[in-house]
């Protein structure tokens, strides 16, 4: 009769050791994607879910090319080394990947898929605004100083037109001039308080904001506008949206400035949509949603990353400080704003708020 064999126990950390090697790649600055035969993903790290603005698992047997869009199949086998570069435009932001190919074989040498190392180059969301924003502050301060110098003559100014005014006959002429002057003086003071405002916004005062609350009420101060100007308004609202830490009258600041953007945008009348969500991620704090969608002329390539510079304005009356003056606001409540165009025509102006740690943490919770 044959001994049987008794072979000791397996030590207890064997267990744990496959589940390091894929939380060491997690914490991994670099993009990981395995592909399948059939150039399906079959794994990834987290970075390239927070690369791509992806929900978490989404991406799990997605074809190669939502990754990597372009890339031939040659290239995805890593049948070819050298480095591709690959754009994507998603929710606001440009993100430009530079990755390589590698082929994974079997132990008989055969190809059972590949793995690809990516590496963004470049990424924009509104970070090449908030660049120039940071650039033009000390210029905000320094034209703040110089608004003060002028505002003290400037009243000087508007008393003593007035009072010329007061001398002259009712049916005088001049006194159309004096009203001219008097629409430019009042003018002047319009971009003075906005520039003071970029430079020096109030003091924020946050508490628990509802940004429904906000919206609704900013809503319904424009109702007069959209309705002169033939916009349709179009509500979308989650049903999920918690509240974030902010300052409700300077948030609703910040809606009016981009909802009357907006309107401006749609001359010959459209649709506004406004619209919440939450986004959830694992690996980022959660945020408050908010996206402001008109139907109008778009924004042209070449303007995309002036729009937030203080005084520039395609209006003739404008004064090129609201979408400043907005990202101020945001920025202040810890958030940011993007913007892209509509593939159907129009653009998509979108703040973002993180929301405070214990309400993300008890979303989390309930999925």
């Amino acid at each position: 009769m044959r001994e049987a064999t008794v072979r000791p126990p397996e030590p207890e950390t064997t267990a744990r050791v496959p589940s390091w090697p894929i939380q060491a790649l997690d914490a991994l600055e670099q993009a990981v994607v395995a592909l399948d035969r059939d150039r399906r993903v079959v794994f990834h790290n987290r970075r390239i879910e927070e690369l791509l603005g992806a929900e978490e698992g989404s991406l799990m047997g997605a074809p190669a090319a939502r990754l990597f869009p372009g890339a031939e199949a040659r290239w995805l086998k890593g049948a070819t080394r050298e480095p591709r570069e690959f754009r994507h435009e998603t929710e606001g932001r440009e993100l430009t990947l530079k990755a390589e190919a590698f082929p994974i074989r079997d132990e008989e040498g055969d190809p059972i898929g590949s793995v690809i190392l990516a590496d963004p180059i470049s990424e924009s969301e509104d970070g090449e605004f908030q660049k120039n924003i940071d650039r033009l502050v000390s210029l905000g301060e320094l034209s703040a100083y110089v608004a003060h110098e002028i505002r003290n003559p400037l009243t000087g100014i508007r008393t003593t037109v007035q009072f010329v005014g007061s001398k002259l006959k009712r049916r005088d002429p001049r006194r159309v001039d004096l009203e001219d002057v008097i629409k430019e003086l009042d003018r002047i003071e319009q971009i003075i308080t906005g520039l003071l405002m970029f430079a020096k916004p109030p003091s924020a005062r946050p508490r628990p904001c509802n940004l429904h609350q906000v919206l609704d009420k900013t809503l319904d101060m424009i109702d007069l506008q959209l309705l002169d100007a033939q916009v349709r308004l179009v509500k979308e609202y989650a049903d999920d949206l918690p509240e974030i830490d902010a300052d409700p009258d300077l948030v609703q600041q910040a809606f009016l400035n981009l909802c009357l953007n907006a309107i401006q945008a749609m001359p010959q009348g459209g649709e506004l949509h406004v619209a919440t969500e939450l986004k959830r991620y694992r690996t980022r704090r959660s945020m408050a949603d908010v996206s402001f969608r008109d139907t109008g002329v778009g924004i042209p390539r070449e303007l995309m990353e002036k729009i937030f510079d203080p005084f520039f304005t395609t209006r003739s009356m404008g004064t090129g400080l609201g979408l400043p003056i907005t990202v101020q606001i945001v920025r202040e409540a810890g958030g940011r704003v993007t913007v892209r165009n509509n593939p159907g025509g129009g653009a998509t102006l979108r703040v973002a708020f993180p929301v405070p740690t214990e309400t993300a943490g008890r979303v989390e919770d309930e999925r």
